[in-house]
């Protein structure tokens, strides 16, 4: 009779008992519907470089005057590669290569540039430092229809890129 009083007991007491703490362990690993939590090994950085806008032409402030820094620049084929820092991180900011119409005779000749920055009023002030591309093949258009030929060189004089010659060499 003890015995099976003990049973009882037993099932009475300390299965539900046991199952209780079970769900109350699931809650506790459960988060809220909706919630989603990241650390930092879940982090993945995007190192995708941005591409920027071209545009041929006197383009005065149309394009911006906000401030940033030019980091380093080169020529990979028919791309212009820059590595820039600027104030902000709250809005979209626009970089924009600004090209003169006009070359500078010279052999090779040369051709003035400059990157237009729009932040687009932000005020933020985290200092991001970002990869753009820019497209030249506007400017070995532009070449090949003033010198009706195919291939050719072209000195980019990127203003702020103290003393550093991009040399744009490029064939058909």
């Amino acid at each position: 009779m003890k015995l099976n009083y003990f049973i009882r007991l037993i099932l009475c007491v300390f299965i539900p008992l046991s199952i209780g703490c079970q769900q109350f362990n699931n809650q506790l690993q459960t988060e809220p519907d909706g919630l989603t939590s990241v650390s930092n090994g879940d982090v993945i950085y995007d190192d995708t470089p941005l591409l920027g806008r071209v545009f041929i032409g006197d383009a005065g402030d149309r394009f911006g005057t906000d401030e940033f820094a030019l980091n380093s620049a080169t020529v990979d084929g028919d791309v212009l590669k820059v590595n820039l820092s600027y104030s902000g991180g709250c809005e979209a900011h626009l970089f924009t290569l600004v090209v003169s119409e006009t070359f500078l005779e010279s052999f090779p000749v040369q051709l003035p540039i400059y990157i237009a920055h729009n932040a687009n009023g932000d005020t933020c002030e985290a200092y991001p430092t970002e990869e753009y591309q820019f497209d030249l093949t506007p400017i070995k258009t532009m070449y090949q229809k003033a010198y009706q030929v195919e291939a050719g060189t072209i000195i980019l004089r990127l203003k702020d890129a103290a003393d550093t010659d991009l040399v744009y060499k490029f064939t058909m």
